[in-house]
């Protein structure tokens, strides 16, 4: 079987932490919104018994076992308890990694729902969430990918409306963010800013940004820029930006904000001041 599919970014509208388990897994209450920027996965299911091959077209992404397709692939047969059969991929990267976009998670979330709806869905939504949720904080909500609020370690979801239809300009600095650079700086963090993650979803669901553009907080970035240069001084030349305000998305590297009018000029304005930056301009999905 040949499969061609399209794994979407997603942005958070909100992030707070809310404590940390013995494992040293940090509690989270936050929005994920599913955007129109996508990678391109393909590739072919044989009916065999065989391993998992991996191509890209990022030199920089491995496609050994550490690949986050790997790890699903190991797991979902391990779990379904029968020989791995052979398959052979390609993956296109077109969203940034290391950028708070989620584009991995979404990798390896398509990739399983691919296997499962293979092998004539064994597994049912939530216990593809319990796989995910071992691979990946961000997995589960990729399973689903629709508007969601998302609490404890990313595998309590529920799907929220979305009705704001405005455009997004997302820019990724040329540096990345490692999850785990994120979440080392939280301890620095006195007093956290908290998003109002209720007030976020009423204007979601009744499409007015200005209910929520200033209850918007992102308690990683808060930390990042406590203890990151390079994303305090990328904060303050998007800060230098008229028309227009930007959110960290996730743990970074990658902000994003809503393009409520000009929004050619404002586009073009900061792809001539950010030429070193990877840019895209989105809409919700």
């Amino acid at each position: 079987m040949e499969f061609k599919v399209f794994p979407n970014a997603k942005i958070n509208i909100g992030l707070n932490i809310e404590g940390v388990l013995e494992n040293g897994y940090h509690l989270l209450d936050m929005t994920m919104l599913p955007v129109d920027l996508s990678d391109i996965l393909e590739g072919k299911i044989f009916n065999e018994t065989g391993s998992l091959t991996i191509k890209t077209n990022k030199k920089d992404i491995p496609t050994d076992e550490s690949n986050i397709l790997y790890k699903v692939y190991k797991e979902f047969y391990n779990k379904l308890g029968i020989t791995p059969l052979k398959i052979d991929i390609f993956l296109e990267k077109r969203i940034p990694h290391q950028a708070g976009l989620g584009g991995g998670s979404s990798d390896g979330a398509f990739f399983l729902n691919i296997l499962n709806d293979y092998h004539k869905k064994p597994f049912s939504i939530n216990e593809l969430i319990e796989i995910g949720k071992n691979i990946g904080a961000d997995v589960p909500f990729f399973i689903i990918n629709e508007p969601s609020r998302v609490k404890g370690i990313g595998e309590e979801i529920e799907v929220i409306k979305n009705n704001v239809k405005i455009p997004i300009v997302i820019i990724k600095p040329n540096f990345g963010i490692s999850t785990a650079l994120a979440y080392k700086e939280i301890k620095k963090i006195k007093v956290p800013k908290m998003a109002d993650i209720s007030e976020i979803i009423r204007g979601l669901e009744s499409g007015d940004l200005s209910l929520f553009q200033d209850k918007i907080e992102n308690n990683l970035e808060e930390a990042l820029l406590l203890g990151d240069e390079r994303t305090q001084e990328f904060k303050k030349q998007l800060e230098d930006i008229e028309g227009i305000r930007f959110y960290m998305s996730g743990s970074g590297s990658a902000y994003y904000g809503f393009l409520l009018k000009d929004i050619d000029k404002i586009f073009c304005n900061v792809k001539q001041r950010f030429k070193s930056c990877e840019i895209f301009l989105c809409n919700f999905k």
